[in-house]
């Protein structure tokens, strides 16, 4: 079994290093090659030009009573091992200065177009005819080449130059681009190390990482609210049950004492037992649905108005009050529905528990501009405007002389704020007249 070895693992900063210095090879390599791409074609470009001349020269100047012997040397350049053949319509061939051995080793080689390689020399081949005049143009392009070589190698030598010089700027640079990634981890393991809630630095710079900052803020918000809920919830329901369960354990250890003597006692604490127990219950019940709020996320076009209808016919069957409403015939809104249930239950229920029986409820329904306005009016006690912020706090009750009169857990206002909240909302408490209250919850419609 082979065994693979794994990669040891490269930092931020090691791998745009790697990364940037391949991307400058890369461009150097298609620098080079193109260089010798241009190169190639102006040798080319070069020879054919200087051979046309040669050729455009010889061709004015036909004539078969010249003596072409003496006069090819004339039409070529002073350079070593250029040479002209001149082939009249008889069949007569003229060479210039050492021609005939020039073709004669150019003709043992192997031809690549218009180029060839022989007698350790680089020629370009011309041949044009005219009047039945043949000829034949060989010229020595070494130079061309030597200087394109020359070039080139310099080209080698600054490209490796540059290649030792860029890499320690690119690993500087690299490090620069990777220090936001760099402090990041430093703070995420300070928070990790300390349970700190702090919130880690936002770079302005690289975007990719500013959004990348941004978003963990937000997550490690989310989930700071998250255990301060999970917290509070242990706390509420650890210091409010302490007391109904401490009742009911004191009931029950009456019965078991003195239950056999005093059997008349058994049916109050029975009793005493079962109210306990639905309070219990009902506290129960109103802190999960406080802590399942922010899970309640499947948002849905609701008809405002029949959640409306549904819960004023449900507190009118447990509460003598008359409720009088003025709502469109149907409102339609992007909501969980359980939400807005419990929205108006709470609202409506506080409304009835807090005011005379038979006294009026007044609910309003309405869109206005670019929000959702709902509205229940009471005639009943009132709230004190210095108290008007803390009515939403958990188990915060204004009247506590008759707070164990008035059924409730003390949650429902807080559940109310919570889940206005969700929405972007906003939750109002204001005076009615000539008594009571009016809470105006307002949602926009755009979130």
């Amino acid at each position: 079994m082979i065994i693979m070895k794994k990669a040891d693992p490269k930092s931020t900063t090691q791998q745009l290093t790697y990364l940037f210095v391949k991307l400058f090879v890369a461009i150097l390599i298609l620098v080079n090659v193109a260089f010798l791409i241009i190169s190639s074609a102006y040798i080319y470009y070069q020879a054919e030009r200087q051979s046309e001349q040669v050729v455009r020269a010889v061709k004015d100047n036909l004539d078969s009573q010249y003596d072409w012997s003496a006069m090819l040397d004339a039409y070529l350049a002073k350079q070593d091992s250029d040479a002209i053949t001149l082939t009249t319509p008889h069949g007569k061939t003229y060479y210039s200065e050492d021609a005939h051995e020039t073709f004669k080793y150019i003709n043992e080689q192997r031809h690549y177009q218009n180029l060839v390689y022989s007698n350790k020399h680089i020629y370009f081949l011309k041949d044009e005819q005219k009047h039945n005049f043949k000829i034949n143009v060989a010229l020595n392009i070494d130079r061309l080449f030597h200087l394109i070589i020359w070039l080139f190698c310099t080209m080698l030598i600054i490209n490796l130059a540059a290649i030792l010089i860029s890499i320690p700027l690119i690993r500087r640079l690299s490090h620069k681009w990777s220090r936001p990634i760099q402090t990041m981890n430093s703070e995420i393991q300070d928070i990790q190390k300390d349970g700190a809630t702090t919130k880690i630095t936002v770079p302005n710079q690289p975007l990719e990482i500013k959004q990348l900052a941004k978003s963990f803020n937000n997550l490690l918000t989310f989930q700071n609210k998250a255990l301060q809920r999970e917290q509070q919830f242990v706390s509420d329901a650890s210091h409010e049950l302490k007391t109904p369960i401490a009742a009911i354990r004191g009931h029950v250890n009456l019965i078991r004492r003195h239950g056999k003597d005093k059997p008349e006692i058994i049916p109050k604490s029975l009793d005493y037992i079962d109210v306990e127990s639905k309070k219990m219950e009902g506290l129960i019940n109103d802190l999960l649905a406080l802590g399942r709020i922010e899970r309640n996320t499947n948002l849905t076009q609701t008809n405002l108005v029949k959640i409306i209808n549904e819960i004023t016919a449900e507190i009118q069957a447990v509460y003598p009050h008359k409720i009088h409403t003025d709502m469109p015939q149907e409102l339609f809104f992007l909501i969980n529905p359980t939400d807005f249930r419990n929205i108006v239950h709470n609202l409506v229920e506080n409304a009835a528990k807090y005011s005379p029986e038979h006294s009026d409820i007044n609910i309003s329904l309405t869109q206005k501009e670019n929000q959702i306005l709902f509205q229940v009016a009471d005639h009943g006690i009132g709230i004190a405007a210095k108290n008007r912020e803390k009515i939403f706090q958990r188990f915060y009750r204004e009247d506590t002389s008759h707070s164990s009169k008035i059924k409730g857990s003390g949650l429902g206002l807080a559940i109310v704020k919570a889940e206005v909240d969700k929405y972007h909302g906003q939750i109002k408490v204001t005076d009615n007249a000539p008594q009571g209250t009016v809470f105006t919850v307002s949602l926009p419609l755009e979130k």
